[in-house]
Parts: structure tokens; sequence; C-alpha cells
């Protein structure tokens, strides 16, 4: 499939918004612009994608025509390449402050909880808020929490959050509105890596749950 006009839209002098593609294609893409290195950023959204040009190389027109260009999205390959993470996490306790509290407003056992997670096929959406946090989608639609009514300002970096229907994970530690039920064994952030953070738009992931007892 290759991009139309109908796909792309100018939001900025530079900016220009990529939507109306299914999200893995969207993410298939995305990934391919913004390792072609002819972009200056291009910035993942859940239903779309922004890119952004260098106004000094590119009229807006030549940047969309440009744009048009790219490669039909079946010729890239799909993000069905991206190696699936599996995230060992240790729920409850000191770990998931929150977790008895998401418990007793869905109405589910411990087990229960973990049970429906670890079950669920979940995907990445989209990295960002913080550096590395990644909104993961994909669990049942009857796992679905508010965020804090007071966010924290310290979150410790690991920490598995749930809300609106989705996972999230702090690579960082920073502030943080998502009640916490767990946190990540996994390293999310490692400077050494060649890329940093373990997770990315487009990733499978599935969850483990990881016990010392």
């Amino acid at each position: 499939m290759a991009l139309t006009k109908d796909n792309i839209s100018m939001i900025g002098d530079d900016l220009i918004r990529v939507a109306g593609l299914p999200r893995p294609e969207l993410r298939t893409l995305a990934r391919e612009l913004r390792a072609s290195g002819e972009w200056l950023e291009v910035v993942d959204g859940i239903e779309d994608s922004v890119v952004q040009f260098d106004p000094l190389r590119l009229r807006p027109d030549e940047a969309v025509r440009h744009l048009l260009s790219s490669k039909p999205v079946n010729e890239i390959g799909s993000d069905a390449e991206l190696t699936e993470v599996c995230l060992e996490v240790k729920f409850g306790g000191e770990n998931g402050p929150d977790f008895r509290a998401v418990c007793d407003e869905l109405k589910l056992t411990e087990q229960e909880l973990i049970s429906a997670i670890c079950d669920a096929e979940l995907c990445v959406d989209i990295v960002g808020f913080t550096p590395g946090f990644a909104y993961i989608s994909g669990l049942p639609e009857a796992l679905t929490v508010p965020r804090l009514k007071e966010p924290r300002k310290r979150v410790p970096a690991g920490s598995f959050g749930i809300a609106a229907g989705k996972c999230g994970t702090y690579a960082l530690e920073g502030p943080g509105g998502w009640p916490l039920i767990g946190r990540v064994v996994n390293r999310l952030f490692n400077p050494e890596r060649e890329k940093p953070f373990l997770l990315s738009a487009g990733q499978k992931v599935r969850v483990l749950r990881r016990s010392d007892v």
C-alpha cells in the first residue's frame, strides 16, 4: 500500500501528519522513515504519525512529494519482524503498591488479574510521555481502571502500571499517574545497548509472572 494525498496533511511549517492507515502498517512506515535518516524526526501517535522535515532543505510541497514517494508498506516488511519481548513482572507488594486496590475495583482475585494480563496478546502502541515509557495495548476491555486522582511525584524505574485499558512501563524514574501493580525485572533502559530502550512502537509483548518464592 502506497501513501496517497488522503493520508497526509500539513500541521505546521515543517510538520506532516500521516494518518488513515491500519495501525501495524502505520508503525511499519514510521519505522522505515525513521531509519532512512531523511527526516529530522518521526513521532508515533496511537492513530497517526508526525514527520518533521528540514525547511532549509525542502519546501513544504517538496517534502510532501518526497513523503508520497516513500516505498509502499508492503515492500518494507512488517512489525512482525520485531522480536517479541517477554517482560518478567513481580506483581503486588512493594513492587505494585496499587495492585490490591486495582483487584478490588475490577472485582478480581489477584490470580485472576495476573492471569488476564499474562494471557493477553499485547503490543506497544507508542513510546512517549517520558523517555522510554511504553503505552501497551491488548488488555481485555474489562481491565479498565482510571488514572490516579493525584499523580505520584516519583515513580521508580521499571514500574508496571495499568490505566484506561492499557499497560504502561516506566523505563526511567519520574512522575506518573498510573496505578502501579508491579515491577518489570528486565532492564527497560540500558545506556550500553545500541538501542538503550528495550521496547519500541509496534513490538509484541508477553508478560510473565516473576516470583522469588
